[in-house]
């Protein structure tokens, strides 16, 4: 985006400066531009004793979670331009990096004001006082590789800056929503299966909803004897919720502090391909634990323009619980009372057109509900032949020591991933489970027959059967490749299942096919005692 977007901005911040500082310089640097997605670039002001300046940086990170308030820094890259005051003050910290931090001198200690801008008008302002410089380098980027000496890839040459400040206010204006319910809409990304996430945060004084195309359930059904908190989190290109943001204000007012407490909301997640919602989580008694602004980017790729910057809010949320949603599973069981075992099947094929060689992975779960086939992008499987050795040393006694050794095998795990889809009988079991999560004695509760077949143009030509297994974790995640999923506007929404099986047994059908023995289909000796069976001529009545 083209700083002369910004002009109305640097107006205002330049009569501001005239007026209260008279014979202060003002300084804006030239005109640059960068690919920002969504139109977002960090405009920072830097208020120096000797003046101001003005400057667009592509790249800007948070050094602290903002909800804590446990230190402020923040970091900047951007090409070397011509930055008369800034410059000034990174020469003098090197200049009086030695003396005494209680030492002052002129460029020391400055405040910023870090605005968002987007299409002239700031979403977030972040007022940083009594900042100063913490470190500084110069770097050229490039891509690791011999690449970089190409045109069409090329190098940069950055400005990386280090600030710590004394301390941070936000000057978004709070003004309540007239609605009591905002959505935001979509999000305006592609998702793999056009399947994304939909959150609705229900505070006291209203709701808003909003696409977000990064989500990441952190904790909530990992297998673990304490007890587990549920919490997620969302990443998203930075937007002003009036709601949400005045949740982060208040969160961060009281933060370190034992005698306020916090206002907790609910919030609704729900994964839809837009037709219908597959699966979905109802968190409730929410609180901010988390909330940082930053800048996605790969080494030099932005600078020289083979890709861009995308300016994204990071927040996790920490709920006192959560209640899964299974929407499809009570439709498959169909009318059958809830304390009556009802044996059903369910069929999902997730088909994939890029795998090498066309094998797909087809997996069978057997449950006490009932049985289940799905077809997942992605298998893994722990290393079979892998054992533990456990040895005693005795206070470092040797001879002790191995009599003590011992080999243990390890128990066979498989972990399975795919897009989000409708695998009711397989979130139930999972459902299931979490209601005994920290409970003593129900590890082998509710256990799964998994039976995984690695299919070649309709023939298996590998398999795998996993007895009596249980969920160990299960977590639904979007991991975007740095910067390129914002550019390439493509995200993958996955659901991740891990499971501990005690019995593991492979199948080899082509090699078992090779001794197959064909055998002629003769009558049996046995049969000549039937010798109404037999043709004529060949017996007498």
């Amino acid at each position: 985006m083209k700083n002369g977007q910004t002009i109305a901005v640097f107006s205002i911040i330049a009569t501001i400066a005239f007026t209260s500082f008279g014979t202060s310089n003002v300084f804006a640097e030239d005109e640059r531009e960068y690919k920002m997605i969504g139109d977002i670039s960090p405009v920072l002001t830097f208020t120096f004793r000797d003046g101001i300046e003005v400057h667009t940086f592509p790249s800007f990170d948070m050094g602290e979670n903002f909800v804590s308030d446990s230190g402020v820094s923040f970091s900047v890259q951007g090409s070397i331009t011509e930055s008369p005051l800034l410059h000034a003050a990174l020469d003098e910290a090197y200049k009086y990096r030695l003396s005494n931090t209680a030492f002052d001198y002129q460029l020391k200690y400055f405040d910023v004001d870090a605005d968002f801008i987007k299409e002239d008008e700031s979403l977030v302002s972040l007022d940083y006082n009594n900042c100063r410089i913490d470190n500084y380098q110069v770097e050229t980027l490039d891509s690791n590789d011999y690449e970089s000496y190409f045109k069409d890839v090329g190098f940069a040459i950055v400005d990386k800056i280090d600030f710590v400040c004394s301390g941070v206010n936000s000057h978004n204006e709070f003004v309540m929503p007239t609605e009591p319910l905002t959505d935001f809409g979509d999000s305006g990304f592609t998702f793999a299966k056009d399947i994304s996430t939909y959150v609705t945060f229900v505070f006291d004084d209203g709701v808003e909803k909003m696409e977000f195309p990064v989500f990441n359930l952190v904790s909530a059904y990992e297998d673990s004897s304490d007890n587990v908190v549920a919490q997620f989190q969302v990443e998203g290109l930075l937007e002003y919720y009036p709601l949400l943001f005045n949740s982060i204000d208040n969160a961060r007012a009281i933060s370190g502090t034992t005698h306020a407490s916090n206002e907790d909301f609910d919030a609704i997640v729900e994964f839809s391909n837009g037709e219908e919602t597959l699966r979905g989580f109802n968190f409730r008694e929410c609180v901010v634990t988390d909330a940082q602004i930053n800048t996605v980017t790969d080494k030099e790729e932005g600078f020289t323009g083979k890709s861009g910057f995308a300016v994204v809010n990071t927040m996790t949320f920490t709920c006192s619980g959560l209640t899964p949603n299974n929407m499809n599973y009570d439709s498959l069981r169909g009318d059958a009372p809830i304390w009556k075992t009802s044996q059903v099947s369910n069929v999902y094929m997730e088909s994939m057109q890029n795998t090498d060689q066309g094998l797909d992975v087809i997996t069978t779960f057997t449950s006490p509900q009932g049985v289940e086939t799905i077809e997942f992008s992605m298998f893994k499987q722990s290393e079979v032949l892998t054992a533990t050795v456990d040895v005693d040393n005795n206070n470092g006694n040797a001879d002790l020591a191995a009599e003590a050794f011992t080999r243990k095998t390890v128990s066979p795990t498989l972990e399975l991933r795919g897009i989000v889809g409708d695998y009711p009988l397989l979130y139930h079991h999972v459902d299931y489970n979490i209601q005994f999560q920290s409970v003593k004695g129900t590890a082998l509760k509710n256990l799964v027959d998994i039976d995984v077949e690695i299919v070649s143009n309709g023939e298996t030509i590998r398999g795998f059967n996993y007895s009596t297994c249980r969920a160990t974790d299960y977590t639904v995640e979007t991991n975007p490749n740095t910067e390129e999923s914002y550019v390439k506007n493509t995200f993958a929404l996955e659901s991740v299942f891990d499971f501990e099986c005690q019995g593991y047994t492979p199948n080899n059908p082509i090699y078992d096919a090779m001794f197959e023995m064909e055998s002629a289909d003769n009558i049996s000796s046995a049969d000549l005692r039937n010798t109404h069976d037999w043709g004529k001529g060949f017996y007498v009545e």
